[in-house]
């Protein structure tokens, strides 16, 4: 995809969500699912316009998103959307958030100032996780812990760019759904009692294990298919 075509799929996806989530602050089931069907389209036919690895990396991140989602929500409480579902736009939504993230972290201006970027965007997440403990009535250790997890990722991932851009965008992406009401974090976790904010300071570190663990997960699926095996048999003659 070309840098004009990054950038127009960032912006829609910014002006999807802008107008979705308001939209389901007061949906019914069936208007959801309307929202839904547009999302689903909307993943579609961005990912048409991809290359195939990039189309199966992301198709891994739903799956693996899904689950996490099917547990921390429905299964755990660890937070709950509006009417105690799982909108069947959050699968898609998951899918164009990171598809997003890649696009954008491939800018030629982002990796042009990638060590700014990611120096800035630790700053801030050090200091949005350090309100979290001190200026919120219960002390954010889920904040706390998932910045830490970020850390780890920034210092010793093997991509800290993509790792900044998507924690930058899955905070502006809290803050605007817990904001509107369309989920809420529980303020503390359930089983593990850990106090939490609405939403978690450092939640942004999901993405980039979640981007570790897809890109594990693809790389053996891909090395044990019968069609790797038989490239790779044909590139050795």
């Amino acid at each position: 995809m070309t840098t004009r075509g990054s950038i127009l799929l960032v912006v829609s996806f910014i002006a999807f969500v802008a107008i979705a989530l308001p939209l389901d602050r007061s949906s019914t089931p069936a208007q959801q699912t309307v929202l839904s069907f547009l999302a689903w389209g909307f993943l579609g036919i961005a990912l048409a316009l991809q290359r195939p690895a990039i189309r199966l990396q992301v198709a891994g991140l739903v799956v693996l998103a899904t689950i996490l989602e099917c547990v921390g929500s429905l299964v755990w409480g660890a937070y709950t959307y509006r009417l105690e579902n799982l909108p069947l736009y959050v699968p898609a939504g998951h899918g164009l958030f990171y598809l997003s993230a890649l696009r954008a972290a491939s800018l030629p201006w982002l990796q042009r100032n990638a060590r700014t970027v990611v120096i800035a965007v630790t700053i801030g997440a050090t200091a949005w996780m350090l309100y979290g403990l001190v200026a919120r009535p219960l002390p954010d250790l889920l904040g706390f812990v998932t910045w830490a997890i970020f850390m780890r990722f920034i210092v010793r991932g093997r991509y800290p760019l993509l790792y900044s851009v998507s924690f930058a965008m899955t905070t502006a992406l809290e803050l605007y759904g817990t904001g509107l009401g369309i989920w809420r974090w529980s303020p503390v976790l359930p089983v593990l009692m850990l106090p939490a904010g609405n939403p978690p300071t450092g939640i942004g570190a999901g993405y980039a294990a979640m981007d570790a663990l897809t890109r594990r997960i693809v790389g053996r699926l891909q090395a044990t298919s019968p069609i790797a095996h038989i490239e790779a048999t044909t590139a050795g003659k």
